[in-house]
């Protein structure tokens, strides 16, 4: 075989060899961070393409207890008091479900789950301290994984990075952290912000202001208490019937009250009647 035969010959196997995808085609987490999640770097798009919309779930509370409510709710444009949430932030819309209550107001693990995240954002974040938990699907019964992240806590939880934790737990005291000093003025606004994501697996970024499933997306925190379908487009779709969610709470004495299976909770113990409050 001469030189001009040789050449010919590598050409052809050059042309017809399998081309195989590699890392370097997939965007990194950096770039999935900044399109889809980043609160203030984010397209709008890129946030609908990720579930940040409207999805018409309605809270139905227990009748025979008293439990914190939410006032303001996932991918809503008003704060509980009803004034307009900054643009600066996730183009203007909650990324998740306000809940009030009183400083010090004990927060509880809604499921079984295991800490993934700790963190503090800096003064120009808009979560202070935070904590997340994965739920597996051995967890909850359902067949996604979820991310639920805890926000505005009052002081970083004593719980570790892997530490494993049950429903009812508590996790955290409701907390001001991150609301001082703008919209509610010097003496901030004591209350937890619930954010749910979901994933068909278990791979997450955490990163040190982001953090994503990065398969998943985000979702209506009432969506994990009403159960599957979870993610926002399927929700939106549902019948305006099948979007009343009423949930299984645990009293301040420690009980579970269900409503269907009890493997989730309203992250606030509710009290009873006859039951003493202080």
């Amino acid at each position: 075989m001469n030189r001009e035969q040789l050449l010919v010959l590598v050409l052809v196997l050059i042309l017809t060899a399998p081309v195989f995808a590699d890392d370097s085609d997939q965007p990194s987490n950096r770039e999935i961070a900044q399109k889809y999640f980043h609160p203030m770097r984010a397209s709008s798009s890129g946030l609908r393409e990720r579930g940040l919309e409207e999805t018409g779930l309605v809270a139905v509370y227990p009748k025979d207890a008293a439990c914190p409510q939410a006032n303001s709710f996932f991918a809503d444009r008003k704060r509980g008091d009803g004034s307009t949430r900054s643009p600066r932030f996730n183009h203007g819309m909650h990324a998740g479900l306000d809940i009030p209550a009183p400083e010090g107001t004990p927060i509880l693990a809604i499921a079984d789950g295991v800490v993934v995240a700790k963190k503090e954002e800096t003064p120009d974040g808009i979560g202070g301290i935070g904590i997340i938990l994965q739920h597996a699907p051995a967890d909850t019964g359902y067949s996604a994984w979820l991310y639920t992240r805890y926000k505005h806590l009052k002081e970083m939880p004593a719980l570790e990075i892997g530490e494993r934790v049950k429903l009812g737990r508590k996790i955290a005291d409701t907390g001001v952290s991150g609301t001082a000093g703008r919209h509610y003025g010097s003496g901030g606004h004591s209350h937890l912000h619930l954010d749910l994501f979901v994933s068909p697996d278990d791979k997450y970024f955490s990163g040190e202001v982001v953090f994503f499933p990065i398969n998943g997306q985000m979702a209506d925190p009432l969506a994990i208490f009403r159960g599957e379908p979870m993610d926002t487009a399927s929700v939106r779709k549902l019948p305006d019937d099948r979007k009343k969610v009423a949930f299984s709470y645990m009293t301040e004495s420690g009980k579970i009250v269900n409503s269907g299976e009890a493997r989730v909770i309203w992250p606030y113990a509710c009290k009873t009647a006859g039951a003493s409050g202080s």
